[in-house]
């Protein structure tokens, strides 16, 4: 596959952004080994710019850096699998705190959530297990902008594909991508309702289920020694 890119944007960016792609789609697996020489095949470019956007991958937690200088996509960790939850808990419960103070500006992010639990809706009857994936993340993401405040949600977002490849290894189980699906929509009648304190216990029991998941489908592949399957 050769690339023309804009000769505006480094040669890096045509690398690094169909990468990230591949790697939170769960294309590239947790665990597969990356080549800067097939990369480099790959992508019809020299190896400098595929190390710089594997440099870049490192960087957000996407790609790891073994013994030999050996590069893989990362394998979920269970004490980051904590991190990365216990940080969207306390992102998103302070953005419910201040729709539940906000009823106007509520039913406006309301609209926009009711779109993506549509779209989350059309997903899980089709089966498109990639297109659920999108509408829980900008479901998420949604409630993340109401807080209103440009830098945190810059900072969300250095993290946001971290999150985005955990989401697609718990929507692996059918059984909770049907009941998270579920909670969103129970979720949005909550804070449209004005109820905030039912509304942060069920996300709070959601985040926790959600992290339950992944930490038992990581278990599962360690104690198979098959952790790059996940």
């Amino acid at each position: 596959m050769t690339l023309n890119p804009s000769s505006f944007n480094p040669l890096w960016i045509s690398v690094v952004e169909p990468l990230r792609r591949r790697i939170v789609e769960g294309e590239l697996l947790p665990g597969q080994p990356l080549s800067e020489n097939s990369l480099a095949a790959e992508f019809g470019v020299s190896r400098t710019p595929v190390r710089e956007a594997l440099r870049i991958l490192m960087e957000e937690g996407l790609v790891e850096m073994l013994s030999g200088r050996k590069l893989r996509v990362v394998d979920p960790k269970l004490e980051h699998i904590h991190e990365v939850y216990d940080l969207r808990w306390i992102i998103e419960s302070e953005a419910i705190r201040r729709l539940a103070a906000a009823p106007a500006h509520a039913e406006v992010v309301c609209q926009q959530l009711d779109r993506y639990c549509h779209l989350g809706d059309e997903a899980l009857r089709d089966h498109d297990r990639k297109g659920l994936a999108r509408a829980n993340e900008n479901f998420h993401e949604e409630i993340v902008m109401a807080v209103g405040n440009r830098r945190l949600h810059a900072q969300f977002k250095t993290i946001y594909n971290l999150i985005s490849l955990y989401r697609h290894q718990t929507l692996r189980s059918e059984h909770w991508a049907t009941q998270g699906h579920t909670d969103h929509a129970q979720l949005v009648k909550l804070i449209r309702a004005g109820q905030g304190e039912a509304a942060l216990k069920l996300l709070r029991r959601h985040l926790d289920e959600a992290e339950r998941v992944l930490v038992e489908r990581l278990t599962l592949k360690l104690e198979e020694g098959e952790v790059s399957a996940l």
